[in-house]
């Protein structure tokens, strides 16, 4: 009776502790899960906010792509203007044949559609067409049909003011042309997007198997097919049509999503972008009802299991999505996500370093040109060139396309001066004995972090100070240095960048002109053309204010053309007064050197005010001749060829002289300022052998910024031709000009 009450004891204790057993188990389970279940969320999230930045960054960068390429096709189609349709048509044809483009077309002002080889079609009442007319580029906000009921993406873009044949210019891109764009299968299909419009009409439908959602709208799809928390679509509806971004979560043909939405940055487009939840999460409530239902032993094994296997499929969850988030898929190295991380740590440690940002000069023309395969190779090349040159701390990462950032543990500005020019040099190592071999100029911004802040404000202040990197001076890179002066020069430069087109159209940039005068004669035998911008808001603004600043933007392209514009503008109302006119000359920005047969544009100016050429001189700098001597002597060929003089501007100021003298027949050499500086009897002599050798090769020579008579004497002596400069003087307005050289009635000869 003793042993039976004993064993029962000892059963009843068996029992409880076997419950306690499964108790502690099912526990331990369930806090499991539902930790598991909140990581998983958590790198769910952390995996979609990826995808959904770079295929928005992707989209992005293909519809300003696309835009980009119409706003060239109207600058090429303004050159050619109305000389035929043939012309018009073969300037149009590469724009399809290489580009997205199904078809390219014009508008008028009367919102007319021409295209080559069909009928026309009147396209007012489009929104896009209308904003493209009004002055503003865009794509359309819904697949449209144009010339059949095939839906496709229309863009449209302003004209150039240069263009009499057209208002605006389209083109159509249809859907089988925009697959490249959802392209996003990440993770074996896990994760895939969908471009709508703001009313949730489909643009590109991802093709994923996963997509299950059928027909034309988003939201009527989600709404017949979906099921969402109370409230979750309308919100999603909402959000899509205010503008905003966020994310949802539905099921859709019994499996569950994850869903984020953001705004593109044309067209009132959205991106959708979607990730299904993982398949293990279904299988955790099932073991935790299995573990719960054994003996201690089993849940104890079976719990042993579930650890394993959570850790293993957790592990390789987060081993993928940590490639995602941290490793950059072109150069193998950190994301901005990842390096963000190292530098708040740096921060935190509250050591001082400095934050370098470092991007390639015109990179985009190293794609156009050899292909997006060998600019991956190349941004590859640089990674591995910087990470060599890292010591252990410090770290790398590519930001965005061409820009990468660095932390150094160096802020003594010399030291990192020299650390840049080891990778400029290194960097540009790989293709010096290639067939195609070409420099990598390296734009460069550092700021010396030394108290703590947050990662966002050391990266814009690096980008400050990279995007106002001075001139190269010979080097293989730039580098500037932030500074609370730098930082505001970079604002009056966004001011002038936000103003510039505006002035141009409305004619604020005026002609000055300085006279060169005859040192035999006495007389004013011809002019320099130099722009000064007489701004509404901020006066008159002198040339080196602006001049640098629009030749790092590029839009000295477009003022040195309105310059010459004015100048022929100006010769054609002399002669029409029946004067006899001056030559004048033009300053050329070397950045025309880039863009083949730009002097067609020129030529199209000249022969509209019939001026004859040879009263025109394009002037180029010596730098041109340190760049590319091959390519200046091309030029140099073509200006003659047209008619037009050509001159060397600022000579003796770089390295290559001699051969400028001996290689490139230039009709004038401008001698450079620097030697009239002092009275430096070297100076003199080098001068003095500089004309007469000039006049063995029949160049007419012209001194620049002289200030003195006894350097006028100088240069008399030694039979130099011209001189221009404030000891006769300073660059005038036009009118004062006129009276100057043609009597008191010149005020009233100018357009």
């Amino acid at each position: 009776m003793e042993r039976t009450v004993r064993n029962r004891s000892h059963l009843a204790l068996f029992g409880v502790a076997l419950a306690l057993l499964a108790l502690v188990t099912g526990i331990v389970c369930a806090v499991t899960m539902q930790r598991g279940e909140a990581v998983s969320n958590d790198e769910t999230e952390r995996y979609l906010s990826e995808l959904t930045l770079q295929t928005s960054l992707k989209v992005n960068q293909r519809v300003s792509f696309n835009l980009e390429l119409l706003e060239l096709l109207g600058d090429e189609l303004a050159v050619v203007g109305d000389g035929g349709d043939g012309d018009r048509a073969a300037t149009i044809a590469p724009f399809v044949e290489n580009g997205p483009f199904a078809w390219v077309g014009t508008i008028d002002a009367a919102g007319v559609l021409t295209v080559e080889g069909r009928e026309p079609r009147c396209l007012t009442g489009v929104a896009v067409v209308d904003h493209a007319l009004a002055g503003e580029k865009g794509v359309s906000e819904t697949l449209v049909p144009v010339f059949d009921d095939e839906k496709g993406a229309l863009y449209a873009v302003p004209a150039a003011s240069g263009d009499p044949a057209a208002a605006a210019v389209v083109g159509w891109v249809p859907p089988d042309r925009m697959r490249m764009l959802l392209n996003t299968d990440t993770s074996g299909g896990l994760g895939f997007s969908h471009v709508v419009s703001s009313g949730g009409d489909f643009i590109l439908h991802a093709s994923n198997e996963n997509a299950f959602l059928k027909g034309d709208n988003v939201i009527q799809s989600l709404a017949a097919q979906g099921r969402f928390e109370e409230g979750d679509l309308a919100n999603f509806q909402q959000g899509m049509a205010a503008g905003e971004s966020g994310h949802v979560r539905f099921v859709v043909n019994g499996e569950a999503r994850e869903m984020n939405y953001t705004p593109l940055a044309e067209g009132g487009w959205y991106l959708l972008s979607i990730v299904p939840p993982h398949a293990y999460t279904s299988s955790l409530a099932d073991y935790t009802a299995f573990s719960a239902a054994t003996t201690a032993a089993i849940a104890l094994l079976a719990f042993a299991a579930f650890g394993g296997v959570l850790l293993w499929v957790t592990g390789k969850k987060n081993r993928e999505i940590l490639r995602i988030a941290y490793e950059d898929p072109v150069t193998g190295g950190y994301t901005a996500a990842r390096f963000d991380r190292e530098v708040t740590a740096k921060i935190a440690k509250g050591r001082p370093f400095s934050f370098v940002s470092v991007d390639v000069r015109n990179f985009k023309l190293i794609n156009d040109f050899f292909g997006k395969e060998q600019g991956d190779r190349i941004l590859r090349h640089i990674h591995d060139a910087i990470s060599s040159l890292l010591a252990d701390g410090e770290c790398v990462a590519r930001i965005s396309s061409d820009v990468f950032d660095i932390a150094l543990d160096e802020t003594d500005p010399d030291r990192v001066d020299a650390w840049l020019e080891r990778l400029a040099d290194k960097a540009n190592g790989f293709n010096r004995e290639g067939k195609s071999a070409y420099l990598l100029m390296l734009n460069c911004g550092s700021y010396a972090v030394k108290e703590a802040e947050d990662v966002v404000t050391v990266r814009d202040r690096a980008n400050t100070a990279r995007k106002g990197a001075g001139d190269v001076s010979g080097r293989l890179f730039r580098c500037t240095f932030y500074s609370d002066p730098e930082h505001e020069r970079l604002l009056r430069e966004k001011e002038m960048e936000n103003a510039m087109e505006g002035a141009l159209e409305s004619g604020e940039f005026v002609v000055y002109l300085q006279p060169k005068v005859s040192l035999e004669t006495g007389e004013t035998v011809g002019a320099e053309a130099l722009v000064r911008w007489d701004s509404e808001d901020r006066g008159l603004i002198p040339p080196d204010e602006f001049i640098p600043f629009f030749e790092r933007n590029g839009f000295v392209i477009k003022l040195d053309l309105n310059v010459f514009e004015q100048v022929c503008r100006l010769m054609r109302a002399w002669m029409d007064a029946g004067l006899e006119p001056l030559p004048v000359s033009v300053n050329l920005s070397p950045l025309h050197l880039q863009m083949p047969d730009f002097l067609d544009a020129f030529e199209e100016v000249r022969e509209r005010y019939a001026v004859p050429p040879r009263l025109l001189e394009l002037e180029l700098t010596e730098r041109v001749a340190f760049e590319n001597l091959e390519l200046l002597r091309r030029v140099v060929d073509d200006i003659h060829a047209r008619g037009f003089l050509c001159s060397m501007d600022d000579f003796g100021s770089g390295y290559s002289s001699l051969n400028v003298l001996k290689d490139i027949p230039v009709d004038i050499l401008k001698i450079d300022r620097m030697f009239f500086s002092s009275d430096d009897e070297r100076a003199r002599s080098v001068v003095s052998s500089v004309v007469e050798l000039a006049k063995k090769l029949d160049m007419g020579t012209v001194a620049e910024g002289v200030e003195t008579i006894p350097q006028v004497d100088i240069l008399r002596s030694i039979h130099c031709d011209a001189v221009q400069g404030y000891v006769f003087s300073a660059p005038v307005p036009i009118d004062a000009f006129e009276k100057m050289v043609f009597g008191e009635d010149g005020g009233e000869i100018h357009p």
